[in-house]
């Protein structure tokens, strides 16, 4: 091949690299501007599929290789994106457990629908409808099943609606699963704010049954309150 067809190719291939180039980018006050997504929008179309593909693995039980009862019926589910999100259920599965064995995992102590709930928020899937609904028994077994994010969340949903009706079931909540926020929110409503009187024909009873530390930790928040006359 000679010097001027090997030009004449360069020339060829640099026109054709230019015309591919222009027509996927724009020109936007002088800069050209490619048309196709940017990280970011890259990133998000991601993220999209993936959980359009968790969905339907979860809703048609696609290749499902566990069975989760409860005592209200079975669910579906996928061994490795609970493992994943839990390493309660990585334990489970790693090691010679009967769940390993028998691929089936009890839990009894939630409602086929909050069951179900929690697979839709480990899935990616769950509304928040369904989670405001479920955040009691999703704080449950995110507690049991150390799944830490979920926990969070939980904790911070259940703070926006302390009120005189719920607070002293909040803060037991909050003592048994050991959330500080929490916590301190319901001491805050009670003490801080003076709802302790609004409360005050539940709050024998529920001396009676709380946690001796936790009746120590109001006691000496009303301390820290007490402003004497």
């Amino acid at each position: 091949m000679n010097k001027v067809v090997e030009y004449l190719l360069f020339v060829r291939a640099e026109d054709l690299f230019k015309t591919i180039f222009s027509r996927s980018c724009l020109r936007q006050g002088g800069e050209i501007v490619s048309i196709w997504p940017m990280d970011g929008a890259i990133q998000s179309m991601s993220t999209q599929t993936t959980l359009r593909c968790l969905a339907r693995m979860l809703d048609e039980g696609l290749h499902a290789d566990v069975t989760i009862k409860t005592a209200e019926g079975t669910l579906r589910a996928h061994k490795a994106v609970l493992s994943a999100s839990s390493p309660v259920f990585e334990s489970m599965f790693h090691h010679n457990l009967k769940e390993k064995e028998s691929s089936t995992i009890h839990i009894d102590d939630m409602s086929l629908e909050s069951c179900r709930a929690l697979l839709n928020y480990l899935y990616g899937t769950i509304n928040q409808e369904d989670f405001w609904k479920h955040r009691l028994p999703l704080l449950g077994a995110a507690n049991k099943y150390n799944i830490v994010d979920l926990k969070d969340a939980c904790e911070e949903s259940l703070l926006e609606d302390i009120n005189s009706q719920n607070v002293l079931e909040r803060l037991q909540e909050a003592w048994l699963y050991q959330l500080t926020k929490l916590k301190k929110g319901c001491m805050t409503y009670l003490f801080d704010f003076g709802k302790i009187y609004d409360v005050r024909d539940e709050i024998n009873n529920f001396f009676r049954q709380a946690d001796r530390e936790l009746m120590l930790d109001m006691f000496q928040e009303v301390l820290t309150v007490w402003k004497p006359v």
